[in-house]
């Protein structure tokens, strides 16, 4: 396959648009929702959401790209697991990534969403890098990786609060969590047979 054919394969199976765009939108609402004075434009929205997807799917990408050793014995036939080589799929995250940093650094406060963006990117950094080799991490795998969606909400919040962050966003932001926790372990079988067979043991 061609650099061009590897990615729009892998698109077509791991960018899941029915559920990204609808999270990115949730993301943008929840940036909005922090302040309770806010007039935030739909023109703003409409772009905090575009920035919330490319931050989703690059880190999609890097989370396969981490994975993609254990997954030819799991996955062995997705797109990731089998191409003979990465670097599309690392341009392609990095374009997204470097594409989403640069529209908020035109962005007011632009300091503090690099940071919060930062921020997110070093949890992860450290998780890829000290989490158990098998599949005992699994269910504290998903904990960690939802972490960088409140995040994100920061980094893009249309209108991000003047102070650093208020009762109202850190509630907010905690509320978007335990959300999406709960989303991923509805709609994670692996992680429901997880906790049901760690059940039946204890």
């Amino acid at each position: 396959m061609s650099a061009l054919e590897l990615i729009v394969a892998y698109l077509r199976e791991r960018a899941r648009f029915r559920l990204f765009i609808p999270l990115s939108m949730l993301l943008a609402l929840a940036g909005r929702w922090m302040v309770a004075t806010s007039s935030t434009s739909m023109s703003a929205l409409g772009i905090a959401a575009v920035q919330a997807l490319g931050l989703i799917l690059a880190f999609r990408i890097w989370d396969d790209l981490e994975d993609r050793d254990a997954d030819r014995a799991r996955h062995s036939t997705r797109v990731i697991a089998t191409a003979r080589r990465t670097a599309p799929f690392y341009a392609l995250g990095f374009v997204l990534f470097c594409g989403a940093v640069l529209s908020l650094v035109a962005e007011p406060f632009a300091l503090r969403r690099v940071a919060a963006l930062s921020i997110a990117t070093g949890i992860l950094s450290v998780w890829y890098g000290v989490r158990p080799p098998d599949e005992s991490h699994h269910a504290l795998a998903e904990h960690v990786l939802a972490l960088k969606y409140p995040f994100f909400a920061y980094a893009i919040a249309p209108a991000i609060p003047s102070d650093v962050l208020t009762l109202r966003a850190a509630i907010i932001l905690g509320a978007l969590y335990v959300l999406i926790c709960v989303y991923e372990y509805a709609d994670d079988v692996e992680l429901r047979q997880l906790f049901t067979s760690r059940r039946s043991a204890s």
